[in-house]
């Protein structure tokens, strides 16, 4: 069935990327054929700006993304911020000096960069669960210096606090204390690892704050994803398409499952409910 269809927020990882981080010809073409019908399609990620992939952003008519989570809505066109909501940066470096004393890989999304303390770039091998992710962190982090001094001199809001860990504990553990605290949204997008975000700061928020500025209603978004740090966007979207692949709680709240990110899922559902 058919729906009245005019914005599209796209998870990546999981959702339009396959599993060994590839978008398929097909999914371009159907993207693009949404793109050509004037529906606008943006990826909506927890990665940030500078970790985009080119794959996607080089589609024709590819103009807006959400990063980091929801912290940052950017027009890629004007190379400008439309919204933004960070966690302060006092909060952040005092979250940064706890983090860095637990056995943890952690690091620190600003401004579309990613930064980590210098001497943790040593662990990526042990924590990453293969050589392209170790390849793609060695890419896209800035190693730096007592981080939270760089962080706190230079007062520099952050858009999310990105957690990896070996042990299951300690993630639960420090799931509870920041679940419980009143600053931050917790959320996860893989089994080993936490996201931190200013507590107001989620995807579906962003999705439809840039509804709004579009003039488009909410009525007529629509949303892909397929793990936790989707959930919101999900939740929020006018239709909601889980993967086949997806958490089978996020399963529960979606409006329809479409097909693994591994089978063209997205492009399954774009064209079962969106092209003409």
């Amino acid at each position: 069935m058919k729906k009245e269809i005019k914005l599209i927020g796209l998870d990546l990882d999981g959702t339009t990327f396959t599993s060994d981080k590839r978008i398929t010809d097909h999914t371009k073409s159907v993207i693009e054929k949404a793109i050509e019908q004037g529906v606008t399609v943006l990826p909506c990620t927890g990665r940030q700006l500078s970790g985009l992939q080119e794959e996607f952003l080089s589609m024709k008519g590819v103009r807006y993304a959400v990063t980091s989570n929801g912290a940052s809505v950017i027009d890629l066109k004007e190379k400008k911020k439309l919204f933004t909501d960070y966690i302060p940066y006092e909060i952040a470096a005092d979250t940064m000096e706890r983090l860095l004393k637990e056995e943890i890989l952690t690091d620190i999304y600003i401004d579309g960069l990613c930064y980590i303390e210098e001497e943790l770039m040593v662990l990526f091998t042990s924590f990453l669960p293969n050589q392209e992710s170790v390849t793609y962190f060695k890419k896209t982090r800035t190693p730096v210096k007592n981080l939270p001094e760089f962080i706190r001199k230079n007062r520099l809001d952050a858009e999310k606090i990105h957690l990896l860990f070996r042990d299951m504990e300690l993630k639960a553990a420090l799931k509870k204390e920041f679940d419980a605290n009143p600053h931050f949204l917790t959320t996860s997008a893989v089994s080993f690892n936490l996201e931190l975000n200013n507590r107001t700061a989620d995807k579906g928020t962003a999705l439809l704050v840039l509804a709004d500025l579009l003039g488009i209603p909410h009525d007529q978004t629509m949303a892909c994803g397929d793990s936790f740090n989707d959930e919101a966007m999900l939740r929020k979207a006018g239709f909601s398409v889980a993967m086949g692949n997806a958490d089978p709680e996020i399963k529960k709240i979606c409006d329809f499952v479409t097909k693994t990110n591994d089978e063209d899922g997205v492009a399954y559902a774009i064209e079962t409910f969106v092209l003409s």
